[in-house]
C-alpha cells in the first residue's frame, strides 16, 4: 500500500508494460489499495495474477486480459485473499478458470465476508467499489505447488504463507520473474494487520524466495526490483524482531517501548511510506518473541 489517498483505488491498464516477452505488469500507480497485477501469456492460455478492488477494477483487468488473450484460454489467480488483490474476481467467473491454493480458498470462505465489511467502511469511494461485490470461490484448487504450461510459458504457483494463511507466489523459472503479492513490498512497511500474519514465518518465507534467485521481483505494492529487494525486506523484518526480542529479554513491556521502537523503525527506514502499519508489526513480533497473546 502507498499513502496517496487523493485518488480512487483504480487499476490503470494504460500504464501496462511488458517486462519480458509475454509478461505484462499493470503497475501500482502509487495509489493506496492498488496492487501490481500480472498478465502472463503463452501460446495456449493467459494467466492473470490479481485483479484489484471490486468489480470495476476486475472489469478493467478482465477487458485488458481479453485483448491480450484473444481466443486463448483465460486463467485467473490471486496472491492472497485480501480485497485489493482478489475482490474483483467475480467478473472473471464464467470467463476464466479461477484457481488458488486450497488454503487460500478456505481462508476466503472463512474471512472474506468480514474483510468485505471492514473495507467498505474505509471510505465512501471504497464502499462504492465494493457495493456489488460477492465472494467468489475458485473453480480449481491445489495443495503445495502447481505448475501451469500456458504454451511455451511455464508458471509455478506455490503456497508460501506468512502475510496470510493462504499466500501464494507465482514464479516463471525461465524468465526468473517472481510475483510475491504482499509477502514483499517496495519502499513500504510490511502489511501485518491480519491475525494470521507471522513474523518468523515471514522471514523464513523470504529465504525460500531468495533461493529462487529471481532476476525481477514484482512486489504486491511498489516498484519492480531486482532480487536484492528480497534481502532488504527480510533485513527489515529481522531488525525489528531482534530489537523487540532484546527489549523483551530485558523485561520491558510493550506499552513501555512501543512508541520508541516505532520511532527507531521510522528513522532507520525513512523511504517507507505507510507508517500507520508499524504498530501492527511491533505487536505481532512482540507476541511471538514473548509468547503473549496477540492484540491488534
Amino acid at each position: 500500500m502507498s499513502q496517496d489517498n487523493n485518488h480512487a483505488p483504480l487499476v490503470q491498464p494504460a500504464l501496462a508494460r511488458e517486462i519480458a516477452p509475454g509478461v505484462i505488469v499493470l503497475p501500482d500507480p502509487h495509489i493506496d489499495l492498488v496492487p501490481n497485477i500480472g498478465i502472463i501469456s503463452g501460446t495456449n492460455a493467459v494467466l492473470v495474477v490479481d485483479c484489484g478492488l471490486g468489480n470495476e477494477n476486475g472489469e478493467r483487468v478482465l477487458n485488458f486480459a481479453r485483448e491480450v488473450a484473444g481466443s486463448k484460454r483465460l486463467l485467473f489467480t490471486s496472491t492472497h485473499f485480501h480485497p485489493e488483490h482478489a475482490f474483483g474476481a467475480g467478473v472473471f467467473k464464467g470467463h476464466a478458470t479461477i484457481m488458488t491454493n486450497t488454503t487460500q480458498a478456505e481462508e476466503l470462505r472463512e474471512k472474506g465476508a468480514f474483510y468485505l465489511n471492514i473495507f467498505r467502511e474505509l471510505s465512501p469511494e471504497i464502499r462504492e467499489l465494493l457495493a456489488d461485490v460477492e465472494i467468489v470461490m475458485p473453480d480449481e484448487t491445489y495443495r503445495g505447488e502447481k505448475t501451469l504450461d500456458l504454451g511455451g510459458k511455464q508458471v509455478v504457483l506455490r503456497e508460501l504463507a506468512a502475510h496470510t494463511r493462504g499466500d501464494q507466489i507465482i514464479f516463471l523459472p525461465h524468465e526468473r520473474i517472481l510475483f510475491t503479492g504482499d509477502l514483499v513490498e517496495n519502499r513500504l512497511f510490511p502489511i501485518f494487520p491480519d491475525q494470521d500474519a507471522h513474523d518468523q514465518q515471514w522471514i523464513e518465507a523470504l529465504n525460500r524466495m531468495i533461493d529462487l534467485s529471481p532476476a525481477t521481483v514484482v512486489p504486491g505494492h511498489g516498484e519492480l526490483a531486482a532480487s536484492e529487494l528480497l534481502r532488504e525486506f527480510q533485513e527489515h523484518l529481522i531488525f525489528v524482531r531482534e530489537e523487540i526480542a532484546r527489549r523483551a529479554r530485558e523485561g520491558q513491556a510493550l506499552e513501555v517501548f512501543d512508541l520508541e521502537v516505532a520511532q527507531t523503525i521510522k528513522e532507520r527506514y525513512p523511504q517507507c511510506e505507510n507508517d500507520r502499519l508499524i504498530a501492527f508489526e511491533i505487536r505481532i513480533a512482540f507476541a511471538e518473541v514473548s509468547g503473549t497473546r496477540l492484540i491488534l
